[in-house]
């Protein structure tokens, strides 16, 4: 609940609440007592609050000055100098008695900013929510304090909006993450989708009770506890499907939630699945209703969305063709056993087990109807994927008989299965805790040596060989790692998977030599390292997902300006699939150098001309131009090796140059 008094304190009255910190043991002033007593007007902020009496004594206070020196806010910190909240006047604009306003309320968990709230035009009301860093990504837009809309959210946030929505009973934020008809319809999506999503729209009030009804397991305390379902797909917009514009979605989703602790029985809980997501703007939402499902009576929920569209395209396309109506009868059987059981893969070993198995005579019957040679294959791969999902769990340790007697056909789908055999050994030995780790990598990597010399002429082989080289490349074993990588990049040059292993062999044999990187820049033009000559250059090839890297980048600033004057610069090479992400983190987090960004992410051109198997992966260039390191980890590791480099020279000589 909102703070009393919140919108009134002019920034004069902040200023003057400046106090000594209390000694250790001491009760907090009156001041820094009413500053904590500042809350989020959202539920289920995770921000840090000392209840400790000697951590609230300890807590200091601070001013906070903008760019130009000046007073513009206030934070608290607690006894190790990390943030609590932090609250400013962002714009400095002054109000009707000249004074500014506070307009920007930040909390803060580990010393990060989780979660902002913002008063965006100086009225004394909130206008925008944010959450930030590891609370995740979501803009929200806000309406006397309540959200009424988003401008930005990830589709695992939305499935954790709807379970706040149920458990808190709010309807209306349930309605913020579920579809409009008139989304509906500028999507393109065809009618009979919109006129389903305006009738339920109608009855959205009885649903929700007939839902909670069906909650066994929930309660006031139940939280979202995460989402799972396969990739997104992509609906292409063309002639088989009569969209406008490419449809993302994801379809089959189950939306598990339970005690905050974790502790909940997942087979006394029910969780919610739902048919479809689709993206709206920069917003995922449901395009109708998730259903409770309790897992020891499990129901069918619809999803409809890929149905519509293509008897849509078929209804406006007389001279589309049908597969067989056995086929298609056998395929519905499939997706609607993947629809009905999918919630077993949230469940224990035994459940997860029983749902791959489930799944291999609905393929045999695929296969039985007729399906045409390319479908037959697939089914088979898709057994051979059930039968090692199964075995992964140690519950079905029959699976190893089946896989082999598919490897005995001989063939695409023996030579298939046999690679999956040893990936879903290794999967099951490394769920092991008996197992020793060292052990089970060097038998993982045996089985693939052995899969090379059964196999050589199967389509497995790339991957095999990948594997295997950037396997021995993690393990530091980069000799044994080269002569894999060599084989990938001669024998399967056109290869994706050859492509990466000549760059990555590229990428090791770099030190001592010159670099040459040229790539688009996220501001229009061109970044190109000959530019750079004379400065020493960091090039960190990074992602937004590279969670070490994110924590580092405050460490990294620190080292650039510590060797500033010795002409080291940074340049980031950003591999987000999605440049929207990308933009939305630089917002949150600006980042002063400059980035390369081009369409692919870890296929990305550069990802793929150097190899990069992991993120990060930052190289250190001389003033020459030339590599002196290729593997720097940490802002720690660059300071140090900048250190050792500094050293070697003398008064005069750039830092980088040849020694």
């Amino acid at each position: 609940m909102e703070t009393p008094m919140r919108f009134v304190w002019t920034f004069a009255t902040v200023i003057g609440l400046v106090i000594a910190v209390p000694a250790s043991g001491q009760n907090p002033s009156p001041q820094v007592a009413q500053l904590l007593t500042f809350k989020p007007t959202q539920d289920g902020v995770e921000y840090e609050v000392p209840t400790d009496p000697a951590a609230i004594a300890s807590i200091k206070y601070e001013t906070v000055k903008n760019a130009q020196g000046k007073n513009y806010g206030f934070a608290l910190r607690d006894g190790q100098g990390q943030l609590l909240i932090r609250v400013v006047d962002s714009n400095g604009k002054l109000d009707d008695k000249g004074k500014t306003k506070v307009d920007t309320w930040s909390y803060y968990k580990d010393g990060f900013e989780i979660y902002r709230e913002i008063d965006l035009n100086d009225d004394g009301s909130l206008d925008e929510i944010r959450w930030l860093n590891t609370a995740g990504t979501r803009v929200a837009k806000i309406k006397d304090k309540r959200i009424v809309s988003w401008s930005r959210i990830s589709a695992e946030e939305a499935s954790k909006v709807f379970v706040q929505g149920i458990v808190t009973g709010k309807l209306d934020l349930i309605d913020t993450v579920v579809a409009t008809p008139a989304e509906l319809e500028a999507l393109g999506l065809p009618k009979v989708t919109v006129d389903r999503a305006a009738s339920a729209a109608t009855e959205r009030k009885n649903q929700m009770t007939s839902l909670t009804k069906k909650l066994v397991g929930w309660n006031a305390n139940t939280v979202w506890q995460r989402m799972d379902c396969a990739m997104p797909h992509l609906i292409p917009a063309d002639l088989d499907t009569n969209l406008p514009v490419d449809l993302p979605v994801y379809e089959n989703v189950v939306i598990f939630a339970g005690a905050p602790n974790g502790g909940n029985d997942a087979n006394k809980t029910a969780y919610l699945q739902a048919g479809e997501l689709v993206k709206v703007g920069e917003c995922w939402k449901f395009v109708s209703l998730p259903k409770a499902v309790d897992p020891k009576e499990p129901v069918l929920t619809s999803s409809d969305l890929r149905s519509d569209i293509y008897r849509n395209s078929v209804a406006n396309n007389p001279s589309a063709t049908n597969v067989s109506p056995v086929v298609a009868e056998a395929q519905k059987s499939l997706e609607t056993y993947d629809r009905e059981k999918v919630g077993m893969l949230g469940g224990d070993k035994v459940q997860v087990a029983k749902y791959y198995l489930g799944r291999i005579p609905l393929l045999r019957a695929i296969i039985k109807a007729g399906a045409g040679e390319e479908e037959v294959l697939v089914c088979n791969k898709q057994i051979a994927d059930s039968l090692a999902g199964a075995y992964e769990t140690d519950q079905y340790p029959d699976s190893v008989k089946l896989m082999d007697a598919l490897i005995a056909e001989g063939g695409k789908v023996g030579s298939y299965t046999a690679f999956r055999k040893i990936t879903a050994q290794y999967q099951k030995d490394n769920d092991d805790p008996a197992q020793n780790f060292v052990a089970v990598q060097k038998a993982f990597m045996n089985g693939l040596k052995e899969f090379l010399k059964n196999h050589s002429k199967s389509e497995e082989v790339p991957d095999a060989l990948l594997t295997l080289a950037s396997n021995f490349e993690f393990n530091a074993e980069e000799d044994e790692a080269k002569p894999y990588y060599n084989k990938l990049a001669t024998d399967f040059p056109d290869s994706k998977q050859g492509k990466r292993a000549a760059g990555a062999l590229t990428r090791l044999n770099l030190v001592g030599k010159p670099i040459q990187i040229k790539g688009t820049s996220l501001k229009g033009g061109t970044i190109d390292l000959v530019a750079y000559r004379g400065k020493n250059v960091l090039i960190a090839f990074w992602a937004t997902q590279a969670g070490s890297f994110k924590k580092d980048l405050p460490e990294l600033a620190k080292v650039q300006a510590k060797y500033r004057d010795k002409g080291l610069e940074l340049v980031g090479i950003n591999l987000d699939p999605d440049q929207a992400d990308l933009d939305a983190f630089l917002k949150e987090t600006p980042i002063a150098w400059p980035q390369i960004h081009e369409a692919g992410g870890m296929e990305s051109r550069l990802a793929v001309e150097y190899g990069i198997i992991s993120l990060p992966t930052m190289i250190l260039i001389d003033s020459q131009g030339k590599v002196t390191n290729r593997n720097i980890r940490t802002a720690a590791d660059l300071d140090n090796q900048l250190t050792k480099a500094l050293a070697l020279k003398t008064p005069g000589v750039a830092l980088g140059g040849d020694k």
